[in-house]
């Protein structure tokens, strides 16, 4: 069984070698501590699909690792139900769909990076 002491240790570890997140399992007690990443500057090609206060913003619906499909970029029109990448949670990738069609804006978050729920991920121009 793990004692607080031992906790104590392992936080003041993931402190201190920068981790991003963290994971213990002892018995019957699992702990799982996650430190929020800033977030990507966005990727906009000069001149290109601005991101504007009348965007959408697509979130995480969930906790895991952002795998952004290799075909993606800003500027570029998307469908609805168009796969904008996969998000890795307990060894499953769950697909991440366009809710609608439109042009994508901005891309907010890197390839391979950890995300939290609702977190901003894109955002788009819906097609009037």
């Amino acid at each position: 069984m793990m004692d607080l002491k031992d906790l104590d240790c392992l936080v003041e570890k993931y402190d201190r070698e920068g981790y991003q997140q963290i994971r213990v399992k002892a018995g019957d007690l699992e702990i799982e501590v996650s430190r929020n990443q800033p977030a990507a500057t966005p990727t906009t090609p000069a001149g290109k699909a601005t991101a504007t206060t009348d965007d959408q913003v697509i979130t995480s619906p969930m906790v895991g690792v952002m795998h952004l499909s290799s075909d993606l970029t800003v500027a570029q029109p998307v469908t609805k139900g168009q796969e904008l990448g996969q998000i890795e949670s307990m060894k499953l990738f769950n697909p991440l769909t366009c809710p609608h069609a439109g042009t994508l804006t901005a891309i907010l978050v890197a390839d391979g990076a950890p995300v939290e729920f609702g977190q901003p991920l894109f955002k788009m121009r819906e097609d009037r």
